[in-house]
C-alpha cells in the first residue's frame, strides 16, 4: 500500500475507533446541559436558523452578553450552528460539534507524532495517549470553547515541523496562520499565541529562509482582520479583555500604585500558581476539584504519564533538537494564561494537554526503542496501563459519575421543564419560574426550542419566592420552583396543587412544577 493511502486508512480507522466513543451518548453523559453550554447552544440555535445572534446582529465576531462584556469566542458556536443545520436542537446535538473537534484533534496528533517521531507507530502512540488522557475526553462532551483551540495549536506544530524538515516560506506562513486563526477560538489564547509565535521565531533563527517576513507578516495579520473591524467598532472590548485577565492584587490603595512589598507578594502567589498546575495528585491522581471537568478517581492526564513525561523531557533535551526545544517549552508554559489570571482553572490549562502527549510520546519511544530488553517491557507495561485505566474511567464516566455530578450540571430542571411545557397548550397558561433558580431563564428558553414551542421562549416570568404574592397569580397558572426551600410555601398553600416532581438518578427530589388552583 502507498504511504498516503496508508496514511489515510489509519486516519479514517482511527477517526472511526475514537468517534465511536467521543461522540455517542452525548445526552447521557454528562447527565445535564449546565449553564454555560446552554448559553453557547442558544447563541448557535439563533445564528443557525436566522444568522443573527441573541441581540440580533448579523453574524458577530464575538457573541457579547451581559455578564461576559468581552464576548463569547466564535468557533464553537459557529461550528455547534453548523451541526444545527442539519439536526434538531437537543442535548447531544449542541455537544456534537466538539465531539468531533476532540476527535479531529486525535487525528491531528497522530499527524503530528508521525512527523515528529518519524513514524506512523510512534504516531498513533501519541494520538492514543491524546484519546485517553480523561481531561480531553470529558472536556471534548462539552459545548465550551477551550478545546477547540488545540487543533489550531496541533496544526501549527505540524508545519512547524514540516517547515524543520524542509524550511520554506510557505510552510512558515501556514504554521502563523494556524496560530492566528487560534485567536478565534478562546480568550486565553490572546496569552498563549504570543508565546508559541516566540517559539516559532526561535525556530526560524535556527533554520532561517531568505525573504521570510512578509509573507508571515501577511498569513499573521490577514486572519486578523475580521477581528481588528471588531475592535475599531468595539474599541470598549480591549479593556474588557484586559478586566478578564486583570492582575489580581496588583491593584494599589485609592488608586495608588502598589507597594514593592505588595508587587513581591502577587510574585510570589503566581510562582505557587505556578508550581500548583503541576501537582502531582492533580495531575496523576484526582484531578480537578470540579465534577464539572473531573470525576475525582482519576487525574488529570493518564497514570502512566509520571513516568513518560520526565522520560520524554530528558530524551527530548538530549537528541530533539528545535522541535523537542518547542514540545518542552509548550508543556512548561501551559499554565502561563492561568497565572496571569491568576487562579488555576481546568479552561485555561488545557493547554497542557496536547505537548503532555507528545512529551509522554517522547519518552515511550525512549524506553521502546532505544532501551534494552527490560527496560521495553517495562514501557510496554505503562502504555498497556492508560487503556486499562481508560477503560476504568469511561465506565465511571457513564455510571456512578453521572449521578455524583448531577447537582453540578444544575440537577434535574429539565423533566421539570419539559413537564411544565407539556402542560402549556395552544392556550398559553402564565409560567412563573423561580429566580432561586440559577439561570432558570436559560434553561426554559433552551428546552423550548428543544421540545418544538418556539412561541413559548418568552412566554415565563421569573418570580421572587420572598417577595411575590401567590395569591394574586391565575387560575391554572404553573410554578416551577426548587423542592429544596423555595417550594415551601406551595407546598403548605391549598391554592396550589403539585403537578410533577423532577428527582435526580439518586431519587432525591429537586424541582416541582405547581398548578394554581
Amino acid at each position: 500500500m502507498a504511504p498516503i493511502a496508508r496514511t489515510g486508512t489509519i486516519v479514517v480507522l482511527l477517526a472511526a475507533v475514537v468517534g465511536a466513543f467521543y461522540t455517542t451518548r452525548l445526552q447521557f453523559s454528562p447527565i445535564y446541559v449546565m449553564h454555560d453550554e446552554l448559553q453557547f447552544a442558544l447563541q448557535a440555535q439563533t445564528i443557525a436558523s436566522t444568522g443573527r445572534d441573541l441581540h440580533g446582529r448579523l453574524l458577530p465576531v464575538y457573541f457579547t452578553e451581559p455578564e461576559f462584556p468581552a464576548g463569547r469566542d466564535p468557533v464553537a458556536i459557529y461550528a455547534t450552528a453548523l451541526v444545527l443545520k442539519a439536526l434538531p436542537l437537543s442535548e447531544g446535538s449542541v455537544r456534537l460539534a466538539t465531539a468531533w473537534v476532540g476527535v479531529l484533534n486525535v487525528v491531528l496528533m497522530f499527524l503530528v507524532g508521525r512527523k515528529v517521531f518519524g513514524s506512523s507507530a510512534m504516531g498513533l502512540v501519541a494520538a492514543l495517549l491524546l484519546a485517553m488522557t480523561p481531561a480531553h475526553f470529558i472536556r471534548s462532551r462539552l459545548i465550551l470553547s477551550p478545546l477547540y483551540s488545540i487543533p489550531f495549536i496541533l496544526a501549527w506544530l505540524l508545519w512547524l515541523a514540516r517547515y524543520v524538515e524542509r524550511p520554506a516560506r510557505r510552510t512558515l506562513a501556514v504554521s502563523v496562520a494556524w496560530l492566528s486563526l487560534g485567536l478565534y477560538t478562546y480568550l486565553a489564547c490572546v496569552v498563549m499565541v504570543p508565546v508559541y509565535l516566540i517559539l516559532t521565531a526561535i525556530a526560524v533563527a535556527r533554520q532561517p529562509v531568505s525573504n521570510w517576513r512578509w509573507p508571515v507578516a501577511a498569513a499573521l495579520l490577514i486572519p486578523l482582520v475580521p477581528m481588528g473591524i471588531w475592535f475599531a467598532t468595539h474599541p470598549e472590548r480591549y479593556g474588557q479583555i484586559v478586566e478578564a485577565y486583570r492582575l489580581a492584587g496588583l491593584e494599589g490603595g485609592q488608586g495608588q500604585t502598589p507597594s514593592l512589598g505588595a508587587m513581591t507578594d502577587v510574585i510570589k502567589g503566581r510562582m505557587g500558581l505556578y508550581w500548583s498546575a503541576f501537582d502531582p495528585a492533580f495531575l496523576f491522581v484526582s484531578g480537578d476539584t470540579s465534577l464539572i471537568n473531573s470525576t475525582r478517581r482519576i487525574g488529570f492526564l493518564p497514570m502512566a504519564f509520571a513516568v513518560l513525561l520526565p522520560v520524554g523531557v530528558y530524551r527530548l533535551v538530549r537528541q530533539g533538537g528545535i522541535l523537542g526545544a518547542v514540545m518542552i517549552a509548550g508543556l512548561l508554559i501551559a499554565p502561563l494564561a492561568s497565572v496571569v489570571s491568576g487562579a488555576i482553572e481546568m479552561n485555561r490549562i488545557m493547554f497542557v494537554i496536547p505537548f503532555a502527549a507528545l512529551v509522554a510520546t517522547a519518552g515511550a519511544q525512549a524506553i521502546l526503542v532505544q532501551g534494552q530488553t527490560a527496560w521495553r517491557v517495562i514501557g510496554l507495561i505503562l502504555l498497556i496501563t492508560v487503556p486499562v485505566q481508560f477503560s476504568s474511567f469511561y465506565a465511571d464516566y457513564m455510571g456512578s459519575y453521572r449521578t455524583e455530578s448531577s447537582v453540578w450540571f444544575g440537577g434535574n430542571l429539565r423533566d421539570a421543564l419539559n413537564d411544565a411545557l407539556g402542560r402549556i397548550g395552544a392556550e398559553s397558561h402564565p409560567t412563573y419560574l423561580s429566580r432561586d433558580i440559577p439561570h432558570a431563564d436559560r434553561y426554559w428558553r433552551f428546552y423550548a426550542l428543544a421540545a418544538g414551542r418556539a412561541d413559548l421562549v418568552e412566554q415565563f416570568e421569573l418570580y421572587d419566592p420572598s417577595t411575590m404574592d401567590m395569591a394574586d397569580l391565575d387560575p391554572d397558572s404553573l410554578l416551577v420552583c426548587g423542592t429544596q426551600g423555595d417550594c415551601a410555601p406551595q407546598a403548605q398553600s391549598a391554592m396550589w396543587t403539585r403537578v410533577s416532581v423532577a428527582s435526580e438518578p439518586d431519587g432525591t427530589e429537586s424541582f416541582a412544577v405547581y398548578e394554581r388552583r
